[in-house]
């Protein structure tokens, strides 16, 4: 049933993060009575999650998002991040997930929406997991009984990073999307929070914006190497 419905999930997961993100705009009871706390926290974890999310694409390249909207492989990645844990990529989702509910300091969508997306992810892990144990057999079983799904063991960082060459270039290729979309989250939060006047949040935001359109002309020019 749950792998049932994680397929059906990773179907639709590009809808998810935009309805998610609308939540946190929603009037709610306030997490902390100062809302630094939030701000702060938040903050970490969006970063960690951005960070993780960096790693894992700079040291391994991985076509993501299936075909056609199923869950698909090639090949079975278990080196770089992936020694530390099976779905680092997830990881760093999570953290952000979590990070722009202290964000926002919404006890609603720390206690409603966040809960649903976990489970979301969790149908998502069940289904690539069925699908893998189908395509790469005992290969992906070991991997599995070796490797963590979420939690990282931080004792293999070391290992993940053994003859692999991190490249800023792919993850500014692969990652500027997010990236922008990430930190003009926070800003728009920050101006919902009060805590920034227009002048401040729009020289911000043109900032964020050329830095992303800069991005975006180098990969449309080839001029990152990001395979």
């Amino acid at each position: 049933m749950l792998v049932k419905l994680g397929n059906t999930f990773f179907h639709y997961r590009n809808y998810f993060f935009p309805l998610l993100y609308a939540a946190l705009f929603i009037p709610s009871s306030p997490l902390f009575a100062d809302l630094s706390w939030g701000l702060i926290s938040g903050a970490v974890l969006i970063v960690f999650g951005m960070l993780v999310r960096s790693i894992t694409v700079g040291l391994v390249y991985i076509v993501r998002g299936g075909i056609n909207r199923q869950i698909h492989a090639e090949n079975l990645v278990t080196e770089g991040v992936y020694q530390i844990c099976r779905n680092p990529m997830y990881l760093g989702n999570i953290s952000l997930l979590i990070g722009f509910g202290l964000f926002s300091n919404s006890l609603l969508y720390m206690t409603v929406f966040l809960p649903l997306m976990l489970f979301i992810y969790l149908g998502i892990i069940k289904a690539e997991e069925n699908f893998l144990i189908g395509k790469f057999g005992d290969k992906f079983v070991a991997f599995k009984n070796s490797t963590n799904s979420i939690l990282p063991n931080f004792g293999k960082i070391k290992q993940a990073f053994t003859n692999h060459h991190f490249r800023f270039q792919k993850v500014i290729a692969n990652e500027h999307n997010g990236i922008f979309m990430y930190f003009a989250g926070m800003l728009l939060l920050l101006k919902y929070h009060n805590t920034l006047n227009w002048n401040m949040s729009i020289v911000i935001f043109g900032i964020l914006l050329v830095l992303f359109l800069i991005a975006k002309w180098m990969k449309r020019t080839k001029r990152l190497n990001y395979w």
